[in-house]
Order: structure tokens, then C-alpha cells, then sequence
């Protein structure tokens, strides 16, 4: 997790998200217990948000 929050954090958005999802599947033949094929998928979606100073103008 380290690796993910230091970035996050030295890039100093006002909002930071992070969403984790992950698929896992599981199929079996007649022979159960001798064949067993498996297979998983995860994936990671990182959204940043800044908010833009307007200072100095009028």
C-alpha cells in the first residue's frame, strides 16, 4: 500500500480515490478432484483531483 499512498501523497491532490476489484473463477471437470482449472483478474483505478486558484484575478 506504501507504494501507492507516498506518490498520492507528494503529488498533493485535494481528493485522492482508489478503487481495487478483483475476479475469481473456478471450474471444474467430471473428474473434480484431479482437474480444477482456476483463473483471477484485479485491477486498480487511481482518480486525483485538483482545485485551480484563481488568486490574483479579478
Amino acid at each position: 500500500m506504501q507504494m501507492i499512498a507516498t506518490p498520492i501523497q507528494n503529488a498533493r491532490p485535494k481528493k485522492a480515490t482508489v478503487k481495487f476489484g478483483m475476479e475469481l473463477a473456478i471450474e471444474s471437470g467430471q473428474l473434480t478432484a484431479v482437474i480444477v482449472k482456476g483463473s483471477g483478474k484485479a485491477n486498480l483505478e487511481i482518480t486525483l483531483e485538483w482545485e485551480r486558484s484563481d488568486k490574483g484575478e479579478s
